[in-house]
């Protein structure tokens, strides 16, 4: 007995995997620039202050929109 497997379905599906993939890698790769500029944030000099805490913000409002 043979199966019918529509060509449509099987691209769709893979490239929605695709796409789930690299939105968990885009997901991960922004957390890891928040951590930095987090880092820099408490560990590098007073001045760049004001341009980490920006970062951090900045970062943080593209985290919040991509895992929506």
């Amino acid at each position: 007995m043979a199966k019918v497997i529509f060509i449509d379905d099987a691209v769709r599906a893979r490239r929605r995997a695709e796409e789930r993939d690299l939105n968990e890698r885009c997901v991960e790769i922004v957390q890891l620039n928040l951590s930095l500029a987090l880092h820099r944030f408490s560990h590098g000099p007073e001045d760049e202050r004001a341009v980490r805490a920006r970062q951090i913000r900045q970062l943080g409002e593209v985290l919040e929109y991509i895992t929506r």
